[in-house]
């Protein structure tokens, strides 16, 4: 994988989840305590530990995109551990992004929930990402079977060209018994 694209998409994705964590937090109430009364403090436990799940969720994808970060950074030679914790990672993301959508349909308390252009924007954002990480994953991996696989080819083409220069060479070297053999049709007639 190409280690520029790992860690731009890495950064940019763990500073959006993380922001989107932090503001979920703020709008939400999670880090700001908000008082209630007794008769509605169910529901409104209910309501917290809903907004504690999205807290968590987006900074857990942004953690998952940290790591990626420095998986990449680290990482030498082969590169299959940075793409599968990528892979991991937007696969996170693309469940969150969803678990936000039908977040933001239970509390508008509607039936149908239409998701905004601006996620919509980051779902497509999130696949784009997996699919360029994927591309350049799988470049890398073309790019170092393809010397041995011509490498392979060439001999195997020798090779082949050999055997039919043996095969010619003992056809011409052998001496063959010629013996006149009449046409099918002719019964003896001269």
């Amino acid at each position: 994988m190409n280690r520029t694209f790992a860690i731009l998409l890495s950064v940019y994705w763990a500073v959006n989840f993380g922001l989107a964590a932090r503001s979920a937090a703020l709008a939400e109430g999670i880090i700001v305590p908000v008082g209630t009364s007794g008769a509605e403090s169910v529901w409104h436990a209910s309501q917290f530990f809903g907004h504690l799940g999205v807290v968590l969720g987006n900074a857990l994808v942004a953690a998952l995109f940290a790591w990626t970060l420095l998986v990449s950074l680290l990482e030498e030679g082969d590169r299959s551990e940075t793409a599968n914790l990528a892979g991991l990672a937007c696969a996170a993301a693309l469940v969150m992004l969803l678990v936000d959508v039908a977040y933001a349909g239970l509390a508008a308390k509607v039936a149908t929930v239409a998701p905004s252009a601006a996620m919509m924007m980051k779902f497509l954002a999130v696949l784009a990402t997996h699919l360029v990480l994927r591309r350049e994953g799988a470049g890398v991996d073309s790019g170092e079977a393809a010397p041995a696989l011509r490498a392979t080819s060439r001999v195997s083409t020798l090779r082949t060209i050999d055997a039919a220069h043996d095969t010619m060479a003992d056809r011409v070297a052998r001496r063959h018994r010629l013996r006149f053999s009449p046409p099918a049709n002719d019964h003896g007639s001269p």
